[in-house]
């Protein structure tokens, strides 16, 4: 039976149909579209664009599916490559899935420009793993396609990589120049990136064991992921920052987070994370003198290097391995591993980073298994692609580093040749290495001409001044961010033009030593130390104990010496292991060092000799090298000229505060922080006095007038005196911050810390440079020399400087300086005068402490003034 129904009520019935059939429609279409491909690869795509790959695997495998149904294969394949790296720490081999998606750009599919772009990218991280020149171009056509494509951010990343790529391929210039390009981007835009960046770039910073600076970025790397929601784990840097805990002594904290890391990735069998994760921690096993463990766990780490064909790792790992089968004497498997090592390495022909090294170990075991020839052959080729390495270096403490890092090669070949009897040859190879950045300084020195700072150069002087002007430990850790994130900006331009100095002859140099001179260089290494004695007439080498013991020792007296003590039996045993068995010291009374490693920091005129310190029977000074001493004495000789006047400058000098408020007043700050910049009440007397006791006519700076800005605007090439009575700051981590305190000023022009990078590139034509300030001769040491503001002075051109190795009170400073310059007046050389002034202080029975921590770096002999020539000439006071 059909029940009648009203049209109005049909209407209605049908309008709430249509209701019901919009709202399911609805949720069924919204089902359809957010599980449909589209919506897929939308969802994968932001969890890719943040490293989570892993994750985003299973939606692009999903969204291949939907692509291939619905007939769409230009994103099919989009979506096929994007899951490859996910697969990229299997067992599948690295080169085969590069050989796979080369395959796919000759697909049809691949002419779609997204699709040719996205499989561009992923060829790009995995060659970055592979072979660096490959990633280098591949990520140029990134950047070039990104950019038509509008997709910036991805340009900006390509960028990044092509550094990456660079700094593989050892031109390290480009590649800190790319990456902080991207990095800065990345800051502000970027998150995926941004981590990335930072992680690559403490991973740089620990490759030059700069541990401590690497920790800044590795942690804002782990920060950034921490807080940023999808971001994958970082993975990179958690790793790193491993070996950098190890390289500031903190082994437990790196062994737990390394046994943290383990446990989370060995489940999944990521091999390139293990790969990774073994060989970092063979690092903190070996630092700890744990070997069997380290052995085991670079074993284990190339063979995931070896199962992935990844060739870099591979070569990194034999080449570890060597060395830690060499530490125990185990010489046939030392070779087998580094012959693996230097195999692997024939796959990636256009990466130099580890040839050098490698070449070294390997030459390093042929000498001990008695291959004489074929060990100089490697040695020699090792040296000579390190030298190319280093044309591509951006900035002297990079050379440093990087120099340090090559320091067994050059120990090495230097025993080698010298235990064949070639001592000339055995002396030029160590001087390629020693002193090699002064003297490059030397030989290559440009006149800076002055310029408006930069935005960057700007920047940073604010940022110093906000860091002077506060004490609140939570806005100092911010502005130190600040100013290393804008220090990375700094173009400091390349030396990659210059050829490296031709080091000076062995016979050359003794031509040039003086009648009664010695020069000691000291060679320090494992099993083995040496010290090469050069004459005019003889030259020696003598074996010593090994590093290690000779570093502790000098480190340990020291530190006594720091506390105003005296260990006679500790001063005559460290006389004994570096000079008591030297016959030339007993015939020679001025002794020239040449130090190496931490023997930097010894004051050789404070040890003892049957109860009198040397200083008493020798003339100590210090070079950085036999070259560096060769050219300082060819410019004395031209440069010699006694019509250059002096200049003094004192900032921090008191008001009207009692004197005995100042008594035990140290030139040194901790900061840097203003409130720490303490007046030096006999600094005034002191650069006055000096002004008296030089005979021609003096500018002397005085308090508020003692400006860096007025200090640099004075015509500093024509001062042959430059003395510097200021506070001393040292930063240990980051040499180039390390600088002297002038007074504050008004304008913005300078921040008032006169810095190394700055010093570098000042023009001096001074016979001397005095830094009457604390701990200006220390820094970081290695076998390259030691990174610190005397040898800044040296780079810009002054041929001697005398500097402290630790604080030093005010009055002594002040009457030991009047001493030395009273010497200098009479005509006496830089370093006799220097060591009568010591010897008045030491006659007055004061420990070494006030003393001992003067140091003469350069050319030592020649003086300043003719002998009797003192006069009283007035001099310009600006205070």
């Amino acid at each position: 039976m059909r029940i009648a129904s009203s049209p109005t009520l049909r209407i209605a019935a049908g309008l709430l149909f249509a209701a019901l059939l919009s709202i399911v429609g609805y949720r069924v279409c919204r089902r359809w579209f957010s599980h449909g491909p589209e919506a897929l690869l939308e969802r994968a795509d932001e969890m890719s664009w943040l490293n989570s790959w892993i994750d985003a695997e299973p939606l692009y495998h999903q969204a291949e599916l939907g692509f291939i149904q619905s007939h769409q294969y230009s994103k099919a394949l989009y979506a096929r490559v994007s899951q490859t790296p996910a697969h990229s720490e299997s067992s599948i081999s690295v080169p085969s899935q590069i050989a796979l998606l080369r395959s796919d750009l000759d697909l049809p599919e691949a002419t779609d420009p997204e699709t040719r772009l996205r499989i561009l990218t992923i060829l790009g991280l995995l060659e970055v793993n592979y072979d660096s020149g490959m990633a280098r171009q591949t990520w140029t056509e990134v950047e070039s396609l990104a950019s038509r494509r509008h997709h910036y951010l991805l340009a900006t990343r390509a960028i990044g990589e092509q550094g990456v790529a660079a700094y593989l391929l050892g031109d390290i210039t480009t590649a800190k120049k790319d990456v902080v390009k991207a990095w800065t981007v990345a800051k502000a835009l970027d998150p995926g990136a941004h981590i990335r960046y930072a992680s690559l770039y403490g991973v740089g910073l620990v490759e030059m064991k700069k541990y401590q600076e690497a920790l800044g970025p590795l942690d804002e790397a782990i920060k950034v992921a921490g807080k940023t929601r999808g971001a994958a784990y970082p993975t990179i840097a958690v790793t790193a920052k491993i070996e950098a805990l190890s390289g500031v002594g903190r082994n437990e904290e790196a062994l737990a987070l390394a046994a943290e890391e383990l446990r989370r990735f060995s489940d999944y069998h990521l091999a390139g994370h293990l790969y990774q994760l073994y060989q970092t921690r063979a690092g903190v096993y070996e630092r700890m003198g744990q070997w069997d463990r380290a052995i085991s766990d670079l074993r284990q780490a190339a063979q995931y290097a070896e199962q992935l064909s990844y060739w870099r790792g591979l070569t990194e790992a034999d080449g570890s391995l060597a060395k830690a089968y060499m530490h125990e004497g185990a010489l046939q498997p030392a070779l087998d591993a580094i012959n693996q090592a230097i195999e692997a390495n024939k796959n990636i022909p256009d990466e130099l980073y580890f040839v050098p090294r490698n070449l070294g170990i390997k030459a390093e075991i042929l000498a001990r298994l008695g291959e004489t020839k074929s060990s100089n052959d490697l040695y020699e080729k090792s040296a000579d692609l390190f030298d190319a390495f280093l044309s591509k270096v951006p900035t002297p403490s990079v050379e440093r580093q990087l120099l340090n890092d090559m320091s067994t090669v050059y120990a090495g070949y230097f025993a080698s040749l010298s235990d064949q009897g070639r001592m000339e040859d055995a002396f030029r190879v160590i001087e390629r290495a020693r002193g090699r950045v002064e003297a490059e300084g030397l030989s290559h020195h440009e006149i800076l001409t002055p310029h408006a700072p930069n935005s960057a150069e700007q920047k940073l002087t604010g940022l110093n001044i906000e860091l002077l002007n506060t004490d609140s430990p939570v806005a100092r850790a911010h502005i130190l961010d600040e100013i290393y994130a804008t220090e990375q900006q700094l173009d400091r331009g390349s030396n990659e033009n210059d050829s490296p100095p031709t080091p000076v002859g062995m016979h050359e140099l003794q031509r040039e030593l003086g009648s009664s001179e010695l020069l000691l260089e000291y060679v320090l290494g494992d099993p083995h130390s040496y010290a090469l004695a050069i004459t005019r007439n003889t030259v020696h080498r003598y074996t010593l104990l090994p590093r290690g013991q000779l570093e502790q020792d000098a480190t340990r007296y020291r530190s006594v010496l720091k506390q105003e003590k005296t260990d006679p039996a500790l001063g005559q045993h460290l006389f004994d292991q570096l000079l008591g068995a030297i016959p030339e010291f007993k015939e020679e009374q001025q002794l020239i060092v040449v130090p190496d490693g931490k023997l930097h920091l010894l004051p050789f005129a404070a040890l003892i000799n049957a109860g009198q310190f040397i200083l008493t029977s020798h003339q100590v000074t210090v070079s950085p090298s036999g070259t560096v001493f060769s050219i300082l004495k060819g410019r004395a000789e031209q440069l010699n000229r006694e019509d250059l006047p002096y200049v003094g400058v004192a900032a921090w000098i008191p008001k009207a505060q009692p004197s005995t408020f100042f008594a035990r007043i140290h030139r040194a700050i901790s900061g840097p922080e203003r409130s720490e910049l303490i007046a030096l009440p006999d600094s005034e007397h002191e650069v006055e006095t000096i002004g008296n006791d030089l005979p021609k006519p003096s500018t002397i700076l005085l308090g508020e007038h003692a400006t860096e800005t007025n200090f640099k605007e004075l015509p500093l090439s024509q001062y042959n005196v430059i003395h510097l009575a200021l506070h001393g700051y040292v930063d240990p981590e980051i040499p180039d911050r390390s600088a002297l305190v002038f007074a504050p000023e008004n304008s913005n022009v300078d921040d008032g810390l006169l810095q190394v990078r700055e010093i570098r590139g000042l023009h001096l034509s001074a016979g001397l440079v005095t830094l009457s300030a604390c701990d200006t001769g220390i820094g970081p040491t290695g076998e390259e020399g030691v990174e610190n503001i005397v040898n800044a002075f040296i780079e810009a051109g002054s041929r001697s400087v005398v500097s402290t190795l630790w604080e030093i009170q005010d009055h002594a400073a002040a009457e030991l300086m009047s001493n030395f310059y009273a010497h200098l007046g009479h005509g006496e050389g830089k370093a006799e005068a220097l060591r009568q002034a010591q010897l008045k202080i030491l006659n007055s029975g004061a420990p070494p402490y006030y003393w001992a921590g003067f140091e003469l770096d350069g050319e030592p002999n020649s003086a300043l003034t003719e002998r009797g020539a003192r006069t009283n000439i007035a001099y310009r006071r600006i205070q």
